[in-house]
């Protein structure tokens, strides 16, 4: 079974989107993001209080509350931008014409040994047994192939065959190779 399909770059940030919501990786990366950006403005005010000497009280608990007043909307704000951050790393690497064929065309064909997978710039045949999991949202279907990275199909996009039964036949052909 064949499909084609197109990949944009706005089809590169929903699978990030859906691996910052989804992947215990992702999630990792922004909770050590947030614990450094919070720390820092923290530390910088007890170093600064050390450094100067400060010792009355009033100073102590300004210099704090200061200090907490950075850290609480920059631990909060991090995930924003780490979205944001995202986006532009995947705007500039995949509009680079180094990577012809990542965007534009593509064509998926399902056999019973491998996913084959061609566009302009690549052609690749995956075995079944290296397919990690294959993950549907409303709109897209991932077919991973380690936690981060994955082939993208943009539901919308598919000309060809139906995408219900294409997507019905990649999940049955990956559920029967891991039997």
């Amino acid at each position: 079974m064949k499909i084609k399909y197109e990949i944009e770059l706005e089809d590169f940030f929903v699978f990030s989107d859906y691996l910052i919501k989804t992947s215990p990786l992702m999630r990792k990366s922004i909770r050590k993001g947030q614990m450094w950006w919070a720390s820092g403005p923290l530390a910088a005010g007890l170093i600064l209080s050390i450094l100067r000497g400060y010792s009355s009280d009033k100073t102590l608990v300004t210099l704090a509350a200061l200090s907490v007043a950075i850290s609480l909307p920059m631990f909060l704000l991090y995930k924003h931008y780490f979205k944001y951050r995202n986006r532009k790393q995947i705007k500039i690497f995949y509009e680079n014409d180094s990577y012809k064929g990542i965007l534009g065309p593509h064509e998926m064909t399902i056999s019973d040994t491998c996913l084959t997978e061609k566009s302009a710039g690549n052609d690749s045949e995956v075995p079944w047994n290296l397919i990690d999991r294959i993950e549907t949202i409303p709109d897209y279907t991932f077919v991973f192939t380690d936690e981060i990275t994955a082939y993208i199909i943009p539901h919308k996009k598919i000309t060809g065959c139906g995408t219900s039964q294409f997507i019905d036949r990649l999940n049955d052909t990956f559920n029967n190779s891991a039997d």
